[in-house]
């Protein structure tokens, strides 16, 4: 079986790839730039953007499954291109947002529904990957730790259930080699629920000496923000701290009950990037 990872240079696409190759399966990779990966021999890397879905033909032809991060230009061109190409069954990386109220009128979570109903439409057999807030959000605190050992906020006691990348591309991998997930569509959390400023504190304890939190406004955090993203992302960011304070977000058992382990705590995914904040 022939298995084709997109986004093989992202964490979790690279992460899925490893898997892939641990249980000896054929695998190939997609990018705009093959050149850039670093990629063991034994796999094929294809040139292609996911803004021009025939640049995908070659890369697709006798592919049986399809690894896909659901942040697509179109989404609905793509998704015809890999079932004309006959492959079997698509692995989604969508997003818990997709099950928010509201949902369609979200930026986040609209754009997760357009790629799910993509898929559908396409009538590819699939899984859809839903995971919560990613724990490597974190990294975006790196420069201040590294810096001034602060990480200005401006929702710290914002409430979420971070999860390992690893964990995502743990149960990726469990779907695209076997037909248990045909179907499904699994909600993934972390193992626990934390606030911002408890996830500050949990990598000041890893890398063994105190961390602040300063508290902005809103105005104050976009300000720092946009210096690295778009203000759309500025805005969903901000949207997604302030909804959290206050909140209680469900703790789900899927990765458990689909991989037959506990899920890695947020102190673990520090400890494997601890250089990122060193």
């Amino acid at each position: 079986m022939s298995v084709l990872v997109m986004g093989a240079s992202g964490a979790i696409g690279g992460a899925v790839l490893r898997g892939l190759q641990g249980r000896g399966m054929e695998v190939r990779a997609t990018s705009r730039t093959p050149e850039r990966l670093s990629l063991p021999g034994s796999v094929r890397t294809f040139a292609a953007d996911a803004a021009e879905p025939a640049s995908f033909s070659d890369a697709l032809d006798s592919v049986d499954r399809v690894f896909l991060y659901a942040d697509l230009p179109e989404p609905e061109a793509l998704l015809a291109t890999v079932a004309a190409a006959g492959v079997q069954h698509v692995v989604l990386l969508s997003s818990a947002a997709v099950t928010s109220p509201g949902a369609a009128d979200d930026f986040n979570g609209s754009r997760f529904l357009r790629a799910e109903r993509a898929v559908l439409e396409a009538g590819v057999a699939h899984t859809f990957l839903r995971p919560c807030e990613f724990a490597s959000n974190a990294a975006r605190w790196s420069w201040s730790i590294k810096a001034e050992g602060v990480v200005p906020l401006p929702h710290p006691d914002a409430l979420q259930t971070p999860i390992h990348d690893q964990d995502i591309a743990d149960v990726a991998v469990i779907a695209l080699t076997g037909d248990s997930l045909l179907g499904a569509a699994p909600i993934l959390t972390g193992p626990e629920r934390l606030t911002l400023r408890e996830q500050v504190a949990t990598i000041g304890e890893v890398l063994g000496r105190p961390l602040s939190v300063i508290e902005q406004t809103e105005a104050e955090s976009a300000a720092t923000l946009a210096a690295h993203l778009p203000d759309v992302w500025v805005q969903q960011i901000l949207k997604g701290w302030r909804e959290a304070v206050g909140g209680h977000p469900t703790l789900s058992d899927e990765y458990a009950r689909i991989t037959g382990r506990s899920p890695r705590t947020f102190r673990t995914w520090v400890a494997d990037h601890a250089d990122l904040f060193r």
